[in-house]
């Protein structure tokens, strides 16, 4: 309480002494002298105080002007991409409106999947953080508001000028390759299996997993760290002009593990798969149809390649 006393006292006597000082300025100095002193302050100001930044503010709207290929709106793969990844980054309890929606995802081989997806609401905001950058997102709703024109929906995205080129060159293809991942994490998996020169396919439940697998540990944890390699190197493929894949032979008598290791890949990676029946495939065109028709991030099966070769013809 003395102590409080005294800070109190101190601040009181020193109020006091400011005061003073500024009647006596105002009474003995004149006023072109006070309105130098005035300018000087008002300088040093201006050129040491940090300057406001400029902001850049990119619009990303979900429908491209224009129609697409089949005649309906050309949606904007940015703006899917966007939400699905600030799905990730919302806080529930940070904000009092939110949009919760189940879409069907259509996928590469003509396959769609149910997904249930959060998003913000029409003048809502949040922020995110990108290599030390602090990026914020709010939700733009416009027109509609007649019952016959259809509402423009956009997200905008603001952050400081100077991070401009970060933006379109590492952020942007930062948010594209994380929903694409967000995606295949969440999407149900197929099995594919070929009818002639195409292909047909049906939902996969196999429970198999690396947790589950009869193997050793040590291989096991093996060709785990070689599929999360071979996943980070897409881009060391591209540049030294290889094709992105990675080949597996199993091999064993029946019942030593070889599809339950199959499944664990693609339940690991979120792959779907690709059973090819080679005594269904009659020439090099059908088998070249096959694998054009697969996408990309996808799990190629062949059974039983050994005994395979007879029904090849050489012609």
């Amino acid at each position: 309480v003395d102590a409080y006393k005294k800070a109190l006292a101190t601040a009181a006597t020193v109020s006091a002494y400011a005061m003073l000082a500024r009647g006596m300025a105002r009474e003995l100095l004149p006023d072109e002298l006070r309105a130098a002193v005035r300018w000087a302050a008002a300088f040093v100001r201006s050129r040491y105080s940090a300057p406001e930044k400029q902001r850049h503010t990119i619009v990303i709207r979900r429908v491209l002007g224009g129609l697409g290929l089949g005649g309906g709106y050309n949606e904007n793969d940015l703006f899917d991409a966007a939400l699905t990844y600030l799905a990730t980054k919302i806080n529930p309890q940070s904000m009092s409106r939110l949009c919760l929606a189940r879409t069907r995802m259509k996928e590469p081989g003509g396959s769609a999947s149910w997904s249930t997806l959060l998003s913000m609401e029409n003048g809502g905001s949040t922020t995110d953080t990108f290599q030390g950058v602090e990026f914020r997102w709010t939700s733009i709703e416009s027109g509609g508001d007649d019952g016959k024109s259809r509402a423009h929906e956009s997200l905008e995205l603001s952050f400081d000028a100077e991070h401009t080129e970060t933006v379109l060159h590492k952020y942007v293809p930062f948010i594209m390759s994380a929903a694409e991942d967000l995606r295949l994490r969440d999407r149900a998996l197929k099995i594919f299996l070929n009818e002639s020169s195409s292909w047909r396919g049906i939902n996969h439940h196999h429970p198999a997993t690396f947790d589950t697998l009869a193997m050793d540990p040590a291989m096991k944890q093996s060709v785990m760290d070689d599929l999360d390699r071979f996943l980070k190197r897409k881009e060391y493929y591209r540049r030294i002009g290889k094709a992105w894949k990675r080949g597996y032979l199993l091999y064993g008598p029946p019942g030593t593990g070889k599809s339950s290791l199959v499944a664990a890949m693609a339940n690991y990676l979120r792959f779907n798969l690709y059973d090819l029946d080679l005594s269904s495939v009659y020439d090099n065109s059908c088998l070249q149809r096959l694998l054009m028709d697969m996408p990309n991030k996808s799990i190629l099966v062949i059974e039983d390649i050994d005994c395979s070769f007879d029904t090849m013809s050489r012609e």
